[in-house]
C-alpha cells in the first residue's frame, strides 16, 4: 500500500535532518558540559573557553541553517533570533550562556519534529486495521485476491468476524454490524440486501455478499487518512507566538542600533567611535537571549503542570490554541457516554417479575457475543442470577433468538417487531420510554416484558459542560450515532448544539462550519473515526488514551485517564500560560527598553547591560515557576 505520497513532504529527508539536529545538539551539551565541570575545578580557563567555543559552534550550526532555509517565508523568523543570540553571545564573550540557550532550543524543536513525523505515519496503522485480501465470488467460485485490486461491480464475501474491506452495498445476507470504528455507533446495525456497508466495519453474525461501490482507495477508511495527514501538515504550519513577535522585534532593534551608530555622527559630528560602543551595548541588551529563555520556560512550566495533571500537550503551540478556544465539540460515545451498553430498566408485564424478564434473556443470550447480550448478561451477574441452564439457541439474523429451556419452555427475544411478527403483542405503545433500546422478551408465545439497553452518560461530562459554558466557550456534540439517540444524551447534558447520523468527514465539515460561526474550535474524541477531526481542529483532544495509539497521535492533546473535567482545566491552564508569557514579554520590552535609552545616553557601561539581561532572564523565570502551583 503505497500511503507515503498521502503523508506530505518527504519523510525520510526530515526524518534524516530531526537525526542531525539531535546529534549536533548532543555534541554540543557534551562540550558545555565538560567545559563546566572543568571550571567548577579551576582547570585551565583558556581551555574551559575552547570547550564552551566549541558547544556554540555545534548547537548554533542547524539554527542558523533554518534561518536561511526560511528566510524568505520570514526574514525574521525565531530561528533569525536565536541566531543573532548565539552570536551576539560570541560577540562579548559568553559562550557558555549562548550555548545553553541554543541547546534548550534545539532540543524542543527536535522533540517537536519527532511528534510530526510520528504522525506522519499514523496513515499506516490506519490502513493496517483492514483486510489485505478480499473473497472477489467469479462465475460461482470465491477466489482470494489483494484488496488493491477490488473494482466497482465485483462482488466480495465477507464472513462473520472480518472487516469489510471496501465500501459498497449488500446484495445477498443479512447479518449484524458494528460500526462503532467508523461512526462511533455504540449499537451494532443491522444489515441486508440493499443496505450500504463501510469499509473498517466488523461483520457479527451472517455471510455477506457485498456489491463494490468505490475501489479501495477511496473507502472510507483511506479517506480518513488522507483527511488526518492533510490537516495535520496543514496545523503543523501553525505560526508560533515567537515567530510572529520576531517580525517585529528584531528589525526594530536592528534599526535602533544602526542609527545609534551613525545619525550622531553624521548630524551632529560627534565621535563615531563613542557611538558605535553605543550601539553595542544597545544591541546587547535588544540581543533576545532573556525573552527566547523566558518563552521557552514558561511554555515549559505550563507543559509540565499539564504532565503532571494526567495531560499529554504536544508542543506549545497547542497551549497557544488553546488559550483562544471559543467552541468545544464532544464526541459521543465514549467520550460524552460511557461507551458501554447497560440496563437501564426493566419493565415486566403480564404478572411477570424484574427479575424473572432478565432471567430468561439472559439464559436465551448466554452464548451470544452481541453487545445487547453482553450488557443483559452483565447486568444479570451483577443481581446474582445464575445462567447454568440448558439452552437450544437458534439465530433469527437481524431479528432476534428462539430459545428452548432444559423444561422445553420456549424464549422469544429481540424487537419488539421480531415478536409482534409471532403474533405476541408487546404493548409497546404503551411504553412512556423512548431513550435507548428496546429488547422484548417472551415465554411460550406470553409477552413478559422490555429490557431497555442505553450507553449512560459520564458522571462528570455535565459538570464539564457547564464549567465550560461559564468561561464563554460554546459547546456542541456531534457523533455518528441516530438522531433519537443523539438528541436523548444532549438533553440530559443540557448540550443546545448537537449533530446525529456523521461519518468522520461530514464531523470535519461540522467542526469547520462550527469554526466560522464561533472561533477557534477544540475537538474531543476517543476513536479512530475521530482521528480526522481531531487532525482537523485547531486543537484535538483525546480522552481516555490507553491503548488507543490511532486516536493519541492524531490528537493535539491526551487525556490519559476519562475525567472530562480535564478539558476545561486545560484551557484555564492555557489562558493563564498566555497571559504569564504575555506579561513577561511586556516586562522584558519594559526593562530592554529602558536600558537602551540609559545606553544611549551613556549611563551605563556594556557591562551593565550584560548583566542587566541576565538579572531579567531570572525574575522571568520566576514568575513562570509559579505556573506548576496551578492545580485543577
Amino acid at each position: 500500500m503505497r500511503y507515503k505520497e498521502n503523508c506530505g513532504g518527504n519523510l525520510e529527508e526530515d526524518e534524516e535532518k530531526g537525526r542531525g539536529r539531535l546529534f549536533l545538539t548532543i555534541v554540543a551539551a557534551t562540550f558545555l558540559a565538560i567545559g563546566i565541570a572543568l571550571a567548577i575545578n579551576g582547570v585551565g580557563k583558556g581551555f574551559v573557553e575552547l570547550l564552551f567555543g566549541f558547544a556554540l559552534a555545534f548547537s548554533i550550526a542547524p539554527v542558523l541553517w533554518e534561518a536561511v532555509k526560511h528566510f524568505k517565508m520570514n526574514p525574521f523568523n525565531a530561528d533569525l533570533l536565536m541566531s543573532i543570540a548565539g552570536i551576539g553571545a560570541t560577540a562579548i564573550g559568553v559562550w557558555e550562556e549562548g550555548a545553553v540557550v541554543l541547546i534548550l532550543y534545539n532540543i524542543a524543536e527536535t522533540i517537536e519534529d519527532y511528534i510530526i513525523d510520528k504522525t506522519r505515519k499514523l496513515a499506516g496503522k490506519i490502513a493496517a486495521l483492514l483486510p489485505k485480501k478480499a473473497l472477489v465470488k467469479k462465475n460461482g467460485t470465491l477466489e482470494e485476491i489483494p484488496v488493491e485490486k477490488l473494482q466497482v461491480g465485483q462482488v466480495i464475501v465477507v464472513k462473520p468476524g472480518w472487516r469489510i474491506p471496501v465500501d459498497g452495498r449488500v446484495i445477498q445476507g443479512s447479518s449484524v454490524v458494528d460500526q462503532s470504528m467508523i461512526t462511533g455507533e455504540s449499537i451494532p446495525v443491522e444489515k441486508g440486501p440493499g443496505d450500504e456497508i463501510l469499509a473498517g466495519t466488523l461483520n457479527i453474525q451472517g455471510s455477506l455478499e457485498v456489491r463494490v461501490e468505490r475501489p479501495f482507495y477511496d473507502s472510507t477508511v483511506s479517506r480518513i487518512v488522507r483527511i488526518v495527514t492533510e490537516e495535520r501538515g496543514r496545523k503543523a504550519k501553525i505560526e508560533r507566538f515567537v515567530d510572529r513577535f520576531s517580525r517585529i522585534f528584531t528589525p526594530l532593534m536592528l534599526i535602533i542600533a544602526a542609527f545609534v551608530a551613525f545619525i550622531p555622527s553624521l548630524v551632529f559630528g560627534e565621535s563615531l567611535s563613542v557611538w558605535i560602543y553605543r550601539a553595542l551595548i544597545v544591541l546587547v541588551i535588544a540581543c533576545p537571549s532573556a525573552f527566547l529563555i523566558a518563552t521557552p520556560v514558561t511554555i515549559l512550566m505550563g507543559l509540565t503542570r499539564a504532565m503532571w495533571s494526567g495531560i499529554l500537550i504536544k508542543g506549545g503551540k497547542y497551549l497557544e490554541e488553546l488559550s483562544r478556544i471559543r467552541v468545544v465539540a464532544f464526541d459521543k460515545t465514549g467520550t460524552l457516554t460511557l461507551g458501554k451498553l447497560k440496563v437501564s430498566k426493566i419493565v415486566p408485564s403480564n404478572d411477570f417479575k424484574s427479575r424473572e424478564v432478565l432471567k430468561l434473556a439472559a439464559i436465551a443470550e448466554s452464548r451470544s457475543s452481541h453487545p445487547i447480550a453482553l450488557a443483559i448478561a452483565n447486568e444479570a451477574k451483577e443481581q446474582g442470577i445464575s445462567l447454568d441452564e440448558y439452552v437450544h439457541v437458534i439465530d433469527i439474523a437481524g431479528k432476534g433468538v428462539k430459545a428452548t429451556l432444559q423444561d422445553g419452555r420456549t424464549v422469544l427475544i429481540g424487537k419488539p417487531l421480531f415478536l409482534e411478527e409471532s403474533g405476541i403483542k408487546t404493548n409497546i405503545e404503551n411504553d412512556p420510554l423512548n431513550d435507548g433500546t428496546h429488547v422484548a422478551v417472551a415465554l411460550n408465545n406470553r409477552f413478559a416484558g422490555l429490557i431497555i439497553v442505553k450507553d449512560e452518560p459520564r458522571s462528570d461530562a455535565k459538570e464539564s459542560i457547564e464549567v465550560l459554558k461559564t468561561m464563554n466557550i460554546e459547546v456542541a456534540m456531534i457523533t455518528g450515532d441516530s438522531e433519537a439517540t443523539a438528541k436523548v444524551i444532549a438533553e440530559q447534558l443540557g448540550i443546545t448544539n448537537y449533530y446525529a447520523n456523521l461519518l468522520p468527514e461530514d464531523k470535519v465539515s461540522v467542526a469547520n462550519n462550527l469554526r466560522k460561526k464561533y472561533g477557534p474550535i477544540a475537538t474531543v474524541g476517543d476513536g479512530i473515526n475521530d482521528a480526522p477531526v481531531l487532525a482537523a481542529s485547531n486543537v484535538g483532544i483525546a480522552i481516555g488514551t490507553a491503548g488507543n495509539d490511532i486516536a493519541i497521535e492524531a490528537a493535539d492533546v491526551a487525556l490519559m485517564g476519562s475525567d472530562l473535567r480535564s478539558v476545561p482545566y486545560i484551557i484555564k491552564l492555557a489562558r493563564k500560560t498566555m497571559t504569564k508569557l504575555k506579561v513577561n514579554i511586556a516586562l522584558t520590552l519594559l526593562v530592554k527598553f529602558f536600558m537602551i535609552l540609559l545606553g544611549i545616553l551613556g549611563l551605563i557601561p556594556l557591562w551593565f547591560a550584560v548583566i542587566g539581561d541576565d538579572g531579567l532572564t531570572l525574575v522571568l523565570i520566576a514568575n513562570s515557576l509559579t505556573l506548576l502551583y496551578f492545580k485543577k
